[in-house]
Order: C-alpha cells, then sequence, then structure tokens
C-alpha cells in the first residue's frame, strides 16, 4: 500500500471540498490546530502561573458565488497556581463559531458572526455557565494592496457587559511586510521571511469570565483581563504542516474573584463604563508569556 499516495489523495480530496464550499474561517484556512502557553503572574504580593491549552477545528458549512458560510468548535483549559486558592483554579472553555459573509457587488462584504459555550470549572455544568457573543464587520477592498473595514462586537461575560468596536485592516505594505488584524485589540505586523518561515508581531487585547461551582463555590465568578505583546515565528513543513514559538510581556494582567450578581456593568474591550459590584479578591500583575503551537492548514 502506498501511504504517500493515500496521503496525498485525502489532501487533495479535502482542498476540492474546501476550495468548492468554503475556507471555514475568513483568511484563516487552517483546518485544526493547538497551542500550549505558560504566563508568569508576580507583583510584590503574589507570585503564580498561568498555563494555557487551546485547540480548535474548522468547519464548511456553505459557500455560492455570494454567500459563505462555516464555524469553529473550540476548547480551553486555563490552569491558575500559586496565587490566594481563592483565584488557583483550573478552568474551561468549550464554544462554538459560526458566521456568515454575503458579498456585496465586488468590493464590498458584510461579515456577520455569533458564539456560545459554556466557561467555567466544569464541576457542575448548568445554564449559568454559559455566556454568549455576537457581532458584525463590514469591509471594503480597496485594491489589489488594502482592504479595511470596521465592527463591533457584544459579549454577555457575566459581570456584565462588554463592546468591541473595532477596525479591520489587511495592507500588505511590501511583497514581504504585512500590516493585517483589528485595531485597536488585534493589530498584527507579519514580515515573510521565505517560503516556509515568517516573524509576526502582534498586541492582544483579551477579557474572559469563568464561572465557579455552584455547589463549592456559590457561583462566585473570576474575571480575567489582560493586554499583551507577542513575538511569534512560523515555520511551514510541506505546505500544510504549521509550527510557531513566541515569546510575549503581558502589559496588563488582571484578576478578580467576585460573588455571584445580576448587575449590569459595562465595559468597553478591558476597561469599565460602568462597575457596580467590587471584587472580593483582585491581583495585578505584569510578566512574561510563552508559546508554542501546532496547525493544519490546506
Amino acid at each position: 500500500m502506498n501511504h504517500s499516495r493515500i496521503y496525498k489523495g485525502l489532501l487533495l480530496l479535502l482542498a476540492v471540498f474546501f476550495n468548492d464550499k468554503i475556507y471555514a474561517q475568513e483568511g484563516k484556512p487552517d483546518l485544526f490546530g493547538i497551542s500550549y502557553g505558560s504566563d508568569k503572574i508576580k507583583n510584590d504580593s503574589a507570585k503564580g502561573k498561568i498555563k494555557d491549552i487551546d485547540a480548535f477545528l474548522n468547519f464548511p458549512i456553505y459557500r455560492d458565488e455570494k454567500r459563505t458560510a462555516g464555524g469553529r468548535l473550540q476548547f480551553k483549559s486555563r490552569s491558575i497556581s500559586g496565587l490566594d486558592p481563592a483565584l488557583s483554579k483550573d478552568l474551561y472553555g468549550a464554544d462554538i463559531f459560526v458566521f456568515w459573509q454575503l458579498k456585496i457587488k465586488q468590493k464590498y462584504k458584510l461579515y456577520l458572526f455569533a458564539q456560545v459555550g459554556a466557561y467555567s470549572d466544569f464541576k457542575d455544568v448548568s445554564e449559568e455557565d454559559f455566556r454568549y457573543s455576537f457581532g458584525a464587520r463590514y469591509t471594503i477592498q480597496h485594491n489589489d494592496h488594502l482592504k479595511t473595514g470596521w465592527g463591533i462586537s457584544y459579549n454577555r461575560q457575566f459581570y456584565g457587559h462588554q463592546l468591541n468596536p473595532f477596525i479591520s485592516v489587511d495592507y500588505q505594505i511590501t511583497p514581504k511586510l504585512q500590516l493585517a488584524g483589528l485595531l485597536p485589540i488585534r493589530p498584527k505586523l507579519i514580515y515573510t521571511i521565505n517560503d516556509q518561515l515568517s516573524w509576526t508581531n502582534e498586541i492582544v487585547a483579551g477579557a474572559g469570565s469563568y464561572r465557579l461551582s455552584a455547589n463549592e463555590e456559590n457561583s462566585r465568578f473570576i474575571r480575567i483581563n489582560n493586554w499583551y505583546g507577542m513575538s511569534s515565528l512560523e515555520y511551514k513543513l510541506a505546505g500544510h504542516h504549521k509550527f510557531s514559538l513566541g515569546i510575549g510581556y503581558d502589559f496588563i494582567n488582571n484578576f478578580k474573584l467576585y460573588e455571584d450578581t445580576a448587575d449590569n456593568n459595562w465595559s468597553i474591550f478591558t476597561f469599565d463604563l460602568r462597575q457596580k459590584s467590587e471584587p472580593i479578591r483582585e491581583i495585578r500583575s505584569r510578566g512574561l508569556r510563552f508559546n508554542i503551537g501546532y496547525s493544519f492548514g490546506l
């Protein structure tokens, strides 16, 4: 049996299916991937660590000349250790993301998306562990080198409501240098060294909340906000396998523990506009982070 021919044949079938239907995530045709990250937490009174494992699987739904739809299954494991026992927890997230894109004439696209999932310690999962988000983006293809857009997303967090207005950009500055991503929450500067190796520098804003056990923790929740910079090298092997290695620094890293509350707090990105409830524990820190990942692309 010729395993090489079988492997190439499988790749060809997948490529035909995805090209005929959809690239599951706009601009990111990776079929699946997994990453591991380590983040230090350190200030004058605390010293701890976060270990992250993230995995995703993209899938197609539909595609024709004007419309495209697809989705992504995601799983996150976040282990916090070395801090106050109230904050040193194993946290998890499992969600599904779906999008629908409509091409309007030749240069314009409307992109709608939604996400729902459970985010908790997974000890006694119930409906109170679920949160959701949705949003829209409108893009304009100015020329072969520049595409811009604008949009907004709404996230229902356990602490209230979060809004993320953003500007999207995809600018091929030179044949090797590209500015891409969402401003201000995730801009990327990508330098292509050769066909196999690229170097990415990015700034990332993250905000999330995780529900703790109703039986053991009275449904308290942990809120995590951070802003960090990351510099990564990505290596492509055989055109399909992608390996990445990155090092970064947390400019802002906040951990807050809250009692269960129904307060309608509002925030933009990670910044509070209206905060009615105060945390019962809080740690602020800065520190180094490390990430290694693998993904398979068609």
